[in-house]
């Protein structure tokens, strides 16, 4: 496409209306095809606003290293004609960050694009943008259409108008349709309705369930004293939500932060810190599981069993806490009702497992008479079978009805202690599950042989 285009080579102009025809996503995209060459013709045949368009659909970081090869008088300009949030995006990604200052104090909007790059990347002051339309709720409708139509050109939306008093502070907002329908003497006050804020400090995931439960284009942001600051649009929430998915992902499966740029050696590197940290937290589970098996030496059946043990809860495990993490994602937490839920069908899968298992292992040890204790031919072959099954379809039934709640806990606990829950990860909570499971199928088997006279 742009190939094509450049390879015409047409005056300025033409070319500059020829571009028009496609989609700045498309443009950018198609950057990556061009040569160092190219990128140079293409970028000296558009105008300011052209540009900025195309820098803005590109990865922070292109972003960053595209506007590097200009220089700073016109990476000021592009700036200018970007929405401030864009631009907050792309100079957080500067690394020469003398810079990215010098830029910013030579920016138009240079008192926002300074605030909101204060703030930390999780929460919601990060990702505002200032290009908004505000009303008072004295103006009649007819006034405040007036006042629509002179902010509109520079509003990022208009599906909704916020609303503020004289100081500032937030007092609700104006469906667009229901502006354009109203007619005079109406005030503002009259058509105006309650929209949920978010406060510029709260973590971004709240703003992501408010607009995805009310179903909103634009969500306002205030401070802490209820003065409205900016919005956060739906683009801004697409791009958190697809970004907290990603994050969220690479944790669940204990992967660090990925770069697509990054080297083997490098991913390699960034993923051996995980990697020894799950080590270590297998060290006390190696350890009680050799002091449990040296308890219990000699009964080799219960060794045969243990990978089936270990492998259902931590099926079941895994599954739960995806349920787990996808509730605390979209509301915020699991409700008693969604706990009870998933318990009771975990009860449910954890009787029917166990009762296959204890059919199984009845099965195993009543037939071939394998792996047992020496002091087991002082029962009948019926008696031994019934502990032996018992010990392992019991401890099946304990654990998976169990761990479910432990799954469910885990990431809730994160999230109490204000660490994202998605650490919980698979390899995380499948460690403390092999240990749980651990515990009880070899603390039950101990308990029930030494009644019994076994041990």
């Amino acid at each position: 496409m742009l190939k094509d285009l450049l390879a015409k080579k047409l005056s300025k102009r033409t070319f500059q209306k020829e571009l028009e025809q496609f989609h700045a996503f498309d443009i950018a995209k198609s950057l990556e095809t061009l040569s160092v060459e190219e990128t140079n013709v293409l970028f000296n045949n558009l105008n300011l606003e052209q540009t900025a368009e195309i820098v803005a659909y590109l990865e922070h970081g292109d972003a960053a290293r595209l506007l590097a090869t200009f220089d700073s008088k016109k990476q000021i300009a592009i700036f200018n004609e970007m929405n401030v949030d864009d631009t907050v995006d792309i100079l957080q990604s500067y690394e020469d960050s003398k810079l990215r200052d010098q830029i910013i104090k030579s920016l138009i909007d240079k008192e926002d694009v300074s605030k909101i790059i204060t703030y930390d990347d999780d929460v919601v002051g990060a990702y505002i943008s200032n290009d908004y339309v505000s009303l008072t709720k004295e103006m009649d409708v007819k006034e405040a259409t007036t006042s629509l139509i002179k902010q509109a050109d520079d509003a990022e939306s208009i599906n909704l108008l916020f609303v503020v008093d004289n100081d500032g502070h937030y007092l609700g907002a104006v469906n667009l349709k229901t502006l354009v329908k109203a007619r005079s003497p109406k005030t503002i006050e009259e058509i105006m309705i309650d929209i949920p804020k978010v406060i510029d400090n709260s973590p971004v995931t709240e703003a992501v369930y408010d607009m995805k439960n009310y179903e909103l284009y634009e969500l306002p942001v205030t401070d802490k004293d209820n003065k409205l600051i900016g919005i956060l649009t739906l683009d801004d929430i697409i791009d958190i939500a697809t970004h907290e998915a990603e994050e969220d992902f690479e944790k669940l499966a204990a992967l660090p932060a990925t770069d697509k740029r990054d080297s083997w050696l490098k991913t390699a590197l960034k993923r051996l810190p995980w990697l020894i940290i799950l080590m270590f937290i297998s060290i006390p589970l190696m350890t009680f599981s050799d002091f449990m098996v040296a308890s219990i030496s000699g009964i080799a059946i219960l060794a045969f069993f243990q990978p089936l043990m270990l492998s259902s809860p931590g099926n079941v495990a895994t599954q739960t806490l995806a349920v787990a993490l996808k509730l605390i994602t979209n509301e915020g937490k699991m409700s008693k009702k969604e706990v009870g839920k998933e318990f009771v069908s975990n009860l449910i899968t954890s009787l029917l497992l166990g009762f296959i298992t204890f059919v199984l292992s009845f099965l195993f040890v009543y037939f071939l008479q394998l792996g047992l204790p020496e002091s087991a031919q002082n029962f009948s072959r019926l008696q031994v079978a019934l502990i032996f099954a018992s010990i392992i379809g019991g401890s099946l039934v304990i654990v998976v009805s169990l761990v479910s709640l432990l799954s469910i806990a885990v990431p809730h606990f994160f999230k109490l202690i204000k660490v994202d829950p998605a650490v919980a990860s698979g390899p995380f909570i499948t460690t403390i599950i092999d240990f749980f499971s651990t515990l009880v199928y070899f603390g039950l088997a101990t308990l029930i042989l030494l009644k019994m006279g076994m041990l």
